[in-house]
């Protein structure tokens, strides 16, 4: 289960919750019920990302009551548990699922992790917010949405990409014409990989789960589902040097990939390309949203948007587009980031469900994300052009 010293996100996190009024109605979607009108949550992997991130964005929640937390390591459940007065902790899925009763499970555990402590808590009929990838094969994945359907409840997987104030008006800018068609995409996310645990570099891990999975969701949600795909990746550093925060360095000998460049064929000739690594400089200041560097371009025939911060943690959006008058300049829009964060899915989740709100997180996205990642892979392997099987309901935003 995840753990360690602060991630390259750790400017970026502060405490989260979702906007909106305290929901009327009390949620009715599985046979759990719900206490009062709060989503009762159990959370699993009490590591880095739990400690730094998630519990305090889901307690600053009015959506969320947190009843239980888990984690296969002992110390670590018991901290976490007393450190945010949590009332149960626990020490494996089935015995969190067999106590005291949660509409919501909260999976914050290591990626290799996913599939089985999410097939778990939909065979017990509960809901589930997944950290990315929600499984690591898609067949898996499939397994899961269709364990979910007869359970009669749901699973949303990571990332929240699609919820954030610049997502939504780049789609509605693409929607309304005004920078024309978009045939051409680039994204990119990467760091140095400086890590707290053996997983990122392993079999189940690397960087285009654990990062280029962002622009992923991203770009198939602006310019829909993706039709076929072409990988490269590759292992830029053998051996990599891990540091636990409850534990001495540790030399990892690299068996996932560390550096990968994917591109996607979408609908109608257009195509896009995602550069994602733990090989790139990363000193700095990722709040700054007077930053102009940017990590995505879309070039549309009558204009062009850039998005000034990483998806995850957007500041801006740049557009310069033709007018009739003049030839346009560039301009600074939806600089607001509001309450976004990467880490209020469970929020962002838990108000849905309270409201009857369509969630724009689905986990035939999230199968779809997975299912390009995976062909990715399969392209550098083959040396072949990947056809994709999935889709999703697109556009997001109609």
């Amino acid at each position: 289960m995840s753990s360690g010293k602060k991630i390259d996100r750790r400017n970026f996190i502060k405490a989260a919750a979702a906007t909106g009024i305290l929901a009327k109605t009390v949620f009715a979607g599985n046979s759990q019920g719900t206490s009062a009108k709060k989503i009762r949550v159990g959370h699993i992997g009490c590591g880095n990302v739990a400690l730094n991130a998630y519990i305090v964005a889901m307690q600053a929640s009015p959506f969320i009551e947190i009843v239980s937390t888990c984690d296969i390591i002992h110390s670590r459940a018991e901290a976490l548990a007393k450190k945010f007065g949590i009332p149960k902790y626990y020490y494996n899925v089935h015995e969190q699922l067999a106590g005291p009763e949660f509409d919501l499970l909260v999976n914050t555990t290591s990626m290799p992790s996913h599939f089985e402590v999410n097939e778990a808590a939909l065979e017990a009929g509960r809901n589930v917010w997944t950290e990315k990838p929600m499984a690591l094969k898609v067949s898996d994945a499939h397994r899961l949405i269709e364990l979910a359907r007869k359970k009669g409840v749901k699973i949303y997987p990571a990332p929240t990409v699609v919820t954030s104030p610049q997502f939504k008006f780049m789609a509605e800018t693409i929607g309304s014409g005004k920078v024309g068609k978009i045939f051409s995409a680039h994204a990119t996310y990467g760091h140095e990989g400086k890590l707290w645990s053996p997983w990122f570099f392993q079999k189940g891990g690397g960087s285009l789960y654990d990062l280029g999975v962002y622009n992923v969701g991203t770009l198939t949600g602006l310019l829909g589902p993706a039709r076929s795909v072409v990988g490269m990746y590759g292992i830029s550093t053998p051996m990599r040097t891990v540091h636990p925060h409850d534990g001495p360095p540790e030399d990892v000998k690299v068996t996932a990939d560390d550096n990968t460049m994917l591109i996607m064929e979408h609908d109608n000739a257009v195509f896009s390309h995602i550069q994602t690594g733990y090989t790139y400089f990363s000193g700095r200041d990722d709040k700054d949203i007077s930053r102009t560097d940017y990590t995505m371009d879309l070039t549309g025939t009558d204009g062009i948007m850039h998005l000034a911060g990483y998806d995850w943690g957007p500041h801006g959006v740049d557009m310069v587009y033709r007018t009739e008058t003049e030839p346009g300049k560039m301009e600074r829009y939806c600089e607001d980031p509001g309450t976004y964060t990467w880490q209020g899915g469970p929020a962002y989740v838990a108000e849905c469900m309270l409201t009857g709100k369509p969630s724009l997180i689905t986990a035939e996205h999230g199968l779809h994300v997975l299912e390009v990642m995976n062909a990715c892979l399969e392209s550098q392997e083959t040396g072949r052009r990947v056809k994709i099987e999935s889709t999703f309901n697109w556009p997001i935003f109609r």
